[in-house]
């Protein structure tokens, strides 16, 4: 998709001179200060700022006391690569290190268009070169001041605006729905949960520990052919990817995982971290998996375990000596929520993968697309 802009009219203009950055302050031990927002509250690449803190819950720095109402833009100067940005539409406070932004028209910048200015390519990238100091690189005040990029007419601006934001909020609709998918699933596993009827780990399929082949054996890591996983790994309801592989020697030497394994981890941080297996593979002795289930109950029983009663049940078993740990044979005795018919909860966890898929692939082709006609309004990175 091409806009085909015509940009001959456009104007080159320093960004400090048509944006005005807020300085009001207010002390919110006073009570007149309800919320605050941190760099934590602010999703990366995000054009909105919707998560918050409440002033009184004791994690608020003494910082934070320069005033946002609704309408405003936030920008995190430190560590600009991370794409800390977005629309506020409620009041409260932010640290000295966040900036209050408003465009100023009247100099040629409509408020609508400034988020995707700072959202852009270009200015992360001039940002990111700008930014001084090693350990948290921060863009000063001044140097923001002085990027410099191409602007439309403000009527131009408002159509590129309504266009961009449109594809926001489509994008933002995708991921509601996703949210209601899991939400709905969330509720039907806590009733399951709270049901009597339940069995062991050990009575749904054959729980087996990995093991790592010898680094020793050359032959074993000597090319890249079969997943060899790990805890780290675990991030989410499948296991995506390896971060390294074995060869078919290598893979014999450990213990083959096959498809739709529930891999579970059993040490340290990670303990209680689950996953389903898309690719055979192996892993280490760090993680015992349930294997030998069809793949809706492989999925029914990674869900099971992730919910927070699911790792509350984990957490029950494990023992901690030096490091937190979780014994395969304490994997068998957690008992789980299990019914004979499981239709109804095959059903629910399929309509939140299903949801969930949809979402993330809607939602790489709508970010390729913004990237697209941001890249063509603003220009990539320098």
């Amino acid at each position: 998709m091409s806009l085909n802009l015509d940009k001959s009219t456009w104007k080159r203009v320093r960004l400090g001179d048509v944006i005005r950055r807020s300085r009001s302050q207010a002390d919110p031990a006073t009570g007149d200060v309800e919320r605050y927002v941190g760099g934590g509250h602010i999703d990366s690449d995000s054009l909105t700022i919707e998560r918050f803190g409440d002033v009184n819950d004791g994690q608020m720095g003494s910082t934070f006391t320069y005033l946002f109402k609704p309408g405003q833009i936030l920008f995190v100067s430190a560590r600009p690569y991370l794409r800390k940005s977005g629309v506020v539409n409620f009041s409260g406070v932010v640290a000295d290190k966040t900036y209050v932004l408003d465009a100023i028209p009247e100099n040629g910048l409509l408020q609508e268009f400034l988020a995707f200015v700072l959202a852009s390519d270009h200015f992360i990238a001039y940002a990111t070169a700008e930014a001084t100091g090693s350990m948290n690189p921060r863009l000063l005040w001044g140097q923001m001041q002085r990027y410099e990029f191409h602007v439309p007419p403000l009527d131009e601006q408002q159509r590129l605006a309504d266009l961009l934001w449109a594809l926001e909020r489509y994008r933002l609709s995708i991921q509601e729905r996703a949210d209601r998918a899991r939400d709905a699933a969330a509720v039907v596993l806590r009733h399951a949960w709270e049901a009597e009827h339940k069995v062991t780990v050990g009575d749904i399929g054959e729980c087996v520990t990995g093991s790592t082949p010898s680094k020793a054996n050359a032959d074993y890591w000597s090319s890249e052919v079969v997943p060899f996983y790990t805890p780290s790994e675990i991030d989410g309801e499948i296991i995506a990817f390896a971060r390294q592989r074995v060869s078919l020697a290598g893979a014999k030497a450990g213990r083959m995982l096959p498809k739709n394994a529930v891999a579970v981890a059993c040490i340290g941080g990670d303990l209680g971290k689950s996953a389903v297996v898309v690719e055979p593979g192996i892993s280490n002795q760090q993680i015992t998996s349930v294997i030998g289930l069809p793949a809706d109950d492989a999925e029914l029983l990674q869900a099971v375990l992730a919910h927070p009663l699911g790792r509350a049940a984990l957490k029950a078993r494990e023992t901690t000596t030096i490091v937190r740990k979780l014994n395969k044979s304490d994997l068998m005795k957690v008992k789980v929520p299990w019914p004979e018919d499981r239709t109804t909860l095959h059903a629910v966890i399929r309509a939140r993968r299903t949801a969930t898929v949809s979402a993330n692939v809607e939602a790489s082709r709508l970010a390729n697309l913004q990237s697209e006609l941001t890249a063509e309004i603003f220009g990539g990175a320098q």
